[in-house]
């Protein structure tokens, strides 16, 4: 099947819809990319609903004209999944960015897809209860966090957003809204759809609505940022942390090399310059003696591992500053560059030396620069390519030489292929190397039970078949 292009009679449908001054028509190159900017393509026509009637309308016209859909947030993703790549309608969910509900008695907030990490911090700035997962990128909006079930850094403790939405609406291609999960704690109740949705990258349904999980905000929150000689010699502390019975909530890892690239993007000296790579070890709890207690022995193991003189966060204003100056390492990084690619791979935490083993091999190898960090508690590592000053041909043959060696050292290792930032577009045709042709079967039959036409989202997460087969084949993983 070929898809249709949007025309002035489609255009005229959907502004019968959402209203002229909520169509984009042609759109605008800022629907065109993501925040890599790496894969670039433009829909015909943007749209702005408000309601879930009016996506419902939308997919369900779409639908019937066989016209493409891809929605999007606030572009904040890294693998192309917000590119509508063939064309058609963009479903853009600023306008639908609205609490619908707030309800402490069972600790949960209902907000629209569009309702920022950011907003959400400062609607419930003043309230006992807070939404624990931390993404770096504050301005993304939830429905792209639950787009690609973002991790962030407290998935050590209190784990992914996943684990964070009890519910979801969600509008099927043919128009329909549907609600998975509710407010309950628990379900047991048939086969849990709203699971399968929530990282599915916008290919199966449009998320509308979603019931977020509070938990009572911690009271006391101990930072600790903990140089080493190098990284390799920082995280090969985290298992014995975890294996000593202490649950931080977060360990983060960077290097001396990436702290670099942020101090010449913000013009200023980090903390300290006494290491070759970093831990930043954070506790909470509401019992101030039991966080310090558990500090204090992970810190105890540290030291008996080559740790270096630490610095501790005394007050509020140390640990916002560490705080931002790992949340900017990503822009700091694309900032002082010609451009970015990048592989969010995940292993065994105990894993995670010998995937930075391979980072320097390739380094050296190919002389790409290859800066790093990452979620050490939980073997999610951001490894970022830089261009630098080589063409973007040569870069684009490299950045598929180390792509390959990657993923085939994480799939070595027991590992995924993104912890956090999803498939998306840049990274399908590796998938079915990696997963094999068996497991890509059964995600095409899920796909076509929810998405017939193939209309949502098209040449994303992994390679189809039938009428609507992609035209670019999965490519071999190098041994």
């Amino acid at each position: 099947m070929t898809y249709a292009r949007v025309t002035e009679t489609d255009v005229k449908a959907l502004t019968d819809i959402v209203t002229a001054e909520r169509v984009i028509y042609p759109a605008t190159v800022h629907y065109d990319h993501d925040q890599f900017k790496q894969v670039r393509s433009l829909p015909d026509v943007a749209v702005q609903p408000e309601t879930n009637e009016e996506v419902a309308a939308i997919l369900r016209y779409a639908n019937e004209h066989l016209i493409p859909v891809t929605v999007r947030g606030n572009a904040t993703g890294l693998m192309g999944a917000n590119v509508p790549i063939e064309h058609g309608i963009d479903i853009d969910m600023i306008k639908m960015n609205k609490v619908l509900d707030y309800d402490p008695d069972d600790l949960t907030l209902t907000v629209q897809n569009g309702f920022r990490i950011r907003d959400i911090n400062e609607f419930l700035a003043d309230k006992p209860f807070t939404y624990i997962p931390a993404p770096a990128m504050k301005w993304a909006t939830i429905g792209g966090n639950a787009s690609t079930n973002a991790g962030g850094m407290r998935a050590v403790k209190y784990g992914t957003t996943r684990e964070h939405i009890r519910g979801i609406t969600a509008v099927m291609v043919d128009g329909t809204i549907q609600h998975f999960g509710s407010k309950t704690v628990k379900n047991s109740s048939g086969y849990d759809l709203k699971d399968v949705i929530i990282g599915s990258e916008g290919t199966l349904a449009v998320i509308t609505e979603l019931i977020l999980r509070l938990i009572p905000r911690p009271t006391v929150n101990l930072d600790v940022l903990v140089p080493f000689v190098d990284v390799k010699k920082a995280i090969s502390v985290v298992p014995k942390i975890l294996r000593a019975g202490l649950v931080p909530t977060g360990l983060e890892f960077f290097s001396r090399e990436t702290v670099e690239y942020w101090e010449s993007y913000a013009h200023q000296p980090f903390m300290d310059h006494t290491g070759g790579g970093y831990l930043l070890i954070t506790f909470d709890g509401h019992d101030g003696t039991v966080v310090q207690r558990d500090l204090d022995r992970a810190m105890q193991i540290a030291r008996d591992n080559g740790a270096l003189a630490p610095v501790l966060m005394g007050d509020e204003a140390h640990r916002v500053a560490v705080w931002e100056t790992r949340n900017q390492l990503l822009t700091a990084i694309q900032q002082t560059t010609t451009a970015i690619d990048e592989v969010d791979i995940v292993v065994p935490i105990s894993q995670i030396p010998k995937v930075l083993d391979k980072v320097a091999e390739l380094q050296e190898k190919e002389k790409v620069s290859m800066p790093n960090f990452g979620h050490a508690g939980d073997g999610n590592l951001h490894i970022y390519m830089r261009k630098d000053d080589y063409s973007d041909e040569e870069f684009a043959v490299k950045v598929d030489r180390i792509i390959r060696q990657l993923y085939s050292t994480a799939k070595a290792l027991g590992g995924e292929m993104s912890g956090e930032h999803g498939i998306g577009f840049a990274r399908e045709p590796y998938f079915e190397a990696y997963y094999g042709k068996d497991k890509v079967r059964i995600l095409q039959l899920v796909k076509d039970a929810f998405d017939p036409n193939h209309i949502l989202n098209p040449h994303k997460v992994f390679p189809m078949v039938g009428a609507n087969k992609q035209a670019n084949r999965p490519l071999e993983l190098d041994s």
